[in-house]
């Protein structure tokens, strides 16, 4: 059996279609695990009533405790032998769990959907979990979020979903790092899109800071075991340059230039005999915010 689970806060105008989403897959073998978690709308409510037209479904009320509590509520609930995580203002196509399910063997432990999105020609249907790591670390694709994939429910420890509650970007990020380093079985790729992302908010009204992205990465050096630092420095050189892009669009220059984060990068660069593109170099030398941001929205175009 395959346990589904929905985190759910304020989520009124969505959960219903969601929910509906995954009521009507070609798959039947199921349940379906739909944490509240302490919403203060009808987000609830909705729920309880769908749940009484179908038992297949449990509603769990909690205190709310945010997004990552809320999937290990539901994964401490869950019966399945595999566990998929979807978002309540997301959907799911009507083969979604049965093109997830076909590719979990007892091989391995973890099934990414959406292997498109590793733009590898072709998409493989397995990866070696060392090569997988290093696409995690980077954060390919869509690896880096908990959702659109399938997970061995007895790999989905408590210390996967630990992560502090004011993290709110970069958390999924942090979740495939413990998960990635948890297993030593190759990752079955589903080439196909299993998925319907919604509109997204929290990526689309974040502002990156020096400060949270050190806290973010200090994390990440916790969330990758330190014997094997060495072996991903360069991976995560990548993801934090990334990040140090989306603080130079989001904050002031003299807000960052001078900060630990923006030093401790160029410091590693040089280390590793690096050195920056020219048009990342020029990037970094803009004066103001609104010129970055042009550019960077001129880059993402023309790409």
């Amino acid at each position: 059996m395959l346990s589904v689970v929905i985190p759910v806060y304020r989520s009124e105008a969505f959960i219903a279609a969601c929910i509906e989403s995954v009521l009507v897959q070609s798959f039947s073998n199921f349940e379906l695990i739909v944490v509240d978690d302490g919403s203060d709308d009808a987000s609830g409510s909705i729920c309880d009533a769908i749940a009484r037209r179908d038992d297949r479904i449990t509603v769990i009320h909690q205190t709310n405790s945010g997004r990552s509590a809320a999937r290990a509520r539901g994964v401490a609930a869950a019966q399945g032998e595999w566990v998929t995580f979807v978002d309540s203002d997301d959907r799911l196509p009507s083969e979604a769990l049965a093109l997830l399910y076909a590719a979990a063997t007892d091989e391995t432990d973890i099934v990414m959907g959406n292997g498109y999105t590793l733009h590898l020609d072709p998409c493989p249907r397995r990866i070696e979990i060392e090569e997988f790591r290093h696409l995690a670390v980077r954060s390919e694709g869509t690896i880096g979020v908990p959702w659109g994939s399938l997970y061995r429910r007895t790999l989905l420890s408590e210390w996967l979903f630990d992560i502090p509650r004011h993290i709110i970007n970069g958390e999924d990020y942090l979740f495939w790092l413990r998960l990635v380093f948890a297993t030593e079985k190759p990752v079955h790729i589903v080439p196909e899109s299993v998925y319907d992302k919604g509109d997204e908010h929290t990526c689309n009204s974040f502002v990156w800071t020096a400060d949270y992205s050190q806290e973010l990465d200090g994390l990440r050096r916790l969330s990758i075991p330190a014997s094997r630092h060495s072996d991903f420095l360069d991976d995560m050189l990548s993801d934090r340059l990334t990040n140090m892009f989306s603080v130079a669009v989001c904050t002031p220059r003299r807000e960052w230039q001078h900060s630990a984060f923006y030093r401790d990068i160029r410091a590693d660069i040089k280390r590793l005999g690096r050195s920056l593109p020219l048009k990342k170099r020029l990037f970094f030398l803009l004066p103001c915010r609104s010129l970055r941001r042009l550019y960077s929205w001129l880059g993402e175009r023309l790409h």
